[in-house]
């Protein structure tokens, strides 16, 4: 194994990725899994070219980790022959990449004038009360993350607020509670799912 390689792998299993950003320390190993390195490695093979892949390799691992950590950008600039800097400089500039952690589900509650004139801060409560976060906050099992913002345009639909990039309106403290079950309960499916094709693909041929 040369070198290079051998400090490759080094910051792959440890999260040690010190460069632009400064030396980091290792992060654990619920925040940046082994799999996201290989996602990074698979879908550059797998799209072979320049510095155009990088806004959608960004996007892919954002979906799949909700958000875009230093050491994640550096191994994305390495993988992709940048600099550090470039990486930072499209992560910064575009709204929808984020470097702070960001739930599967994205609760947006909106509290324009028309969602806060009808309740609106009583949904954004009971979200808060249920999961047991506050505002730009997460939960532990990385499910939910929550924010508040100022208009989703649903304003016929208040109180409003957004799952991701689904609206949904007319809500209240049960209605919240209802929508809560069913997101974890397609978590559960999908991540049955996700398993049970793992072990598909893992069975011999």
């Amino acid at each position: 194994m040369s070198e290079r390689t051998g400090v490759e792998e080094r910051q792959r299993t440890t999260g040690e990725l010190p460069g632009f950003f400064g030396t980091q320390e290792p992060l654990p190993a619920d925040e940046i899994r082994p799999e996201v390195w290989d996602l990074i490695d698979q879908w550059v093979a797998a799209h072979p070219g320049g510095r155009e892949r990088l806004i959608p390799l960004l996007h892919r691992v954002q979906e799949e980790i909700g958000y875009l950590p230093f050491p994640v950008q550096e191994y994305v600039a390495q993988q992709l022959a940048l600099s550090p800097i470039e990486v930072y400089g499209v992560v910064s500039f575009y709204h929808f990449f984020t470097t702070n952690p960001r739930g599967r589900y994205q609760l947006k509650v909106c509290m324009g004038t028309a969602c806060f004139v009808r309740q609106g801060q009583r949904v954004l409560e009971a979200i808060e009360s249920l999961l047991a976060i506050g505002i730009g906050d997460v939960t532990e099992d990385r499910l939910f993350s929550l924010e508040q913002v100022r208009c989703i345009g649903a304003c016929g639909l208040a109180p409003a607020m957004m799952v991701n990039d689904e609206v949904h309106g007319h809500l209240t403290a049960t209605e919240v509670r209802k929508l809560v079950r069913k997101l974890r309960a397609r978590a559960r499916r999908e991540s049955a799912a996700s398993a049970e094709e793992e072990a598909s693909g893992d069975e011999p041929a």
